[in-house]
């Protein structure tokens, strides 16, 4: 006497094409993800380089000796201007950074002040 084969389990086309789809999803979505981690890290490194520079330029200023002077300069992208005016108390200082963040290079614009006691 002969026995039926026994029917295995098995996963059915649909279930398949269902389970890539659900996969393509995911992959695609951590994909753009990625993409803007990324951008968002670009974007926070220059303005941290554009933060750096301009305190640089403050140390440099206070470091002077309370002379009056005045500048610009350019540079990796990040434009830069600053004064040191001289008053009766000391020195005004002030410098302004001036950089571009995101995918439509909006113009982002921070300007620090501080004074420095002139003996």
């Amino acid at each position: 006497m002969r026995l039926q084969p026994s029917l295995r389990a098995a996963f059915t086309l649909v279930e398949l094409l269902v389970a890539c789809l659900v996969l393509g999803t995911g992959v695609l979505a951590l994909a753009s993800t990625s993409v803007a981690v990324a951008r968002l890290t670009g974007d926070a490194a220059r303005a941290g380089a554009a933060a750096e520079r301009a305190h640089a330029r403050m140390e440099a200023m206070r470091a002077t000796a309370c002379a009056a002077a005045s500048g610009s300069a350019v540079a990796g992208g990040i434009a830069e201007w600053w004064t040191a005016a001289l008053s009766p108390s000391g020195a005004a200082l002030s410098d302004s950074v001036r950089y571009t963040e995101g995918v439509h290079h909006d113009i982002r614009s921070n300007t620090l002040y501080s004074a420095a006691w002139c003996p």
